[in-house]
């Protein structure tokens, strides 16, 4: 394939990717890193006009440039990864550093070049520096590793702006899982890969029926900014989390994660203990897995990088459920057929037996009566009802709820030049939630006592 029909191609693949995107976004936050530095000689000297060149050890594409009169070199809007740079000149051995670029963060790389022939070569390892001094923003960058490694249940990808400076956890009720330096929950502003991903309604982080948000697998890297950031990161007074997500490289990779927790491991909640009487432990099933996949298209031109997270979920949905008592009930069958509506019996005994018959029923207690009346409302009084007897029972219902999601999502990395490429994606997320089964549907509609036709209630 000659370039010239390589470039068609790269440019038409990317135009159909982008019309498939169903989600309009914004660029908002940084997705890039740069490398700097000062080459000098054995004494210390600054060299002016030394050719420097930087490679990324993923994607092999290169760029090249030169030393000013201070000797100072840089390389700007790079992409998160491995690089290597390397500078050469005349009368001096050629010296190559390894240096990992951070998004946000600029990599200091010092290059300190030996005298000898130019065929000879000096590599070293460089360190992300402890310390950020070209920048004063308040900000946390977690790698692959470390966002994988988090301890965080259900695998929530908002979960790591927890670990920033100033964030607290939102234990209690309201909006948003982490305020930042007391700034509201709904101050924060989430991107991915540069592109709005907040919650176009509440203002918060997406996410689906489960309030997870998915997407942990494909994170290549991800920042929480708390404080003083730059114009560049416009929006929201909050933190600003920003996730850049993995691409394919030169060498195909991949991985496969699977998570289960269920009732066979945990203990019966404490409330339900706390209950009169009792209520029994219940059912809960949480089955999570990822899978991702990327490789080259074309070598040191054309990457593809997909990934693809889901889970389904039975967690118990707990709830203080009203039904008629046996003697409302039986007293309004005995009513019913002292004033002739025979014929409205089995219509009523088909709904006792539908509260009669779910979960927990045998466990219903009386109401009690005084300010409630037993449960009897404007029947209180009549046949000893709400006073002496009851006309419902209350329990705790603990009916398990499923609910399932998943996320697909695809990334295309082209090299259009050295130093131009161009990151077509693609994001799909479907959820699903389901409560309980038919008949327990059926039984949250009639959970309350209806009102009794034409006097078929007692009395």
């Amino acid at each position: 394939m000659t370039s010239k029909r390589f470039m068609l191609f790269t440019f038409v693949l990317a135009m159909a990717v982008c019309l498939l995107a169903s989600t309009a976004t914004f660029a908002q936050s940084s997705t890039t890193g740069e490398i700097s530095g000062t080459v000098t000689d054995p004494s210390g000297a600054v060299l002016p006009n030394v050719t420097v060149t930087l490679k990324s050890t993923d994607k092999g594409n290169t760029q090249a440039g030169t030393t000013n009169a201070q000797g100072a070199y840089r390389f700007a809007l790079l992409s998160p990864g491995n690089y290597t740079v390397s500078a050469e000149a005349p009368g001096f051995k050629t010296t190559s550093v390894s240096q990992s670029v951070s998004v946000g963060a600029v990599a200091i790389t010092p290059l300190k070049m030996e005298l000898g022939t130019a065929g000879t070569t000096v590599e070293v390892s460089g360190e992300a520096p402890l310390l950020q001094t070209d920048s004063s923003e308040i900000s946390t960058t977690m790698n692959t590793l470390a966002v994988q490694s988090l301890p965080n249940p259900g695998n929530d990808l908002s979960f790591i702006a927890q670990t920033a400076p100033g964030s607290v956890m939102n234990t209690q009720s309201g909006y948003g899982n982490f305020s930042s330096y007391g700034i509201s929950a709904t101050s924060n502003l989430f991107t991915m890969n540069g592109m709005y991903d907040n919650d176009p309604f509440l203002n918060l982080n997406n996410s689906g029926a489960t309030n997870l948000l998915l997407g942990n697998n494909e994170i290549q890297e991800a920042s929480v900014t708390s404080n003083g950031y730059s114009g560049e990161y416009g929006g929201f007074a909050g933190a600003t989390v920003n996730y850049v997500t993995k691409s394919g490289g030169n060498q195909f990779h991949g991985n496969a994660a699977y998570w289960w927790n269920g009732s066979a491991m945990n203990a019966n909640d404490w409330f339900h203990n706390n209950t009169t009487p009792a209520t029994p432990k219940t059912f809960d099933n949480a089955n999570q897995w990822a899978a991702s996949f990327g490789g080259p298209i074309k070598k040191n031109r054309a990457f593809f990088f997909f990934n693809y997270e889901g889970l389904r979920v039975v967690v118990p949905v707990t709830q203080t459920v009203t039904a008629p008592s046996p003697a409302f009930q039986a007293a309004t069958l005995a009513n019913l057929a002292t004033i002739g509506q025979s014929a409205q019996i089995p219509y009523y005994q088909n709904m006792f037996n539908i509260w009669n018959a779910a979960p927990g029923a045998s466990r219903g207690t009386p109401i009690p009566f005084g300010a409630a009346g037993g449960g009897c409302g404007d029947l209180a009084g009549t046949g000893g009802f709400g006073t002496s007897i009851a006309c419902a029972n209350s329990y705790q219902s603990a009916v398990g709820a499923l609910t399932h999601e998943f996320l697909l999502a695809g990334r295309f990395d082209i090299n259009i030049t050295n130093k131009r490429q161009l990151l077509p994606g693609i994001r799909k997320r479907a959820e699903r939630a389901i409560i309980a089964s038919q008949r327990t549907r059926r039984f949250a509609r009639l959970a309350q006592i209806p009102r009794c036709a034409k006097n078929a209630c007692a009395g």
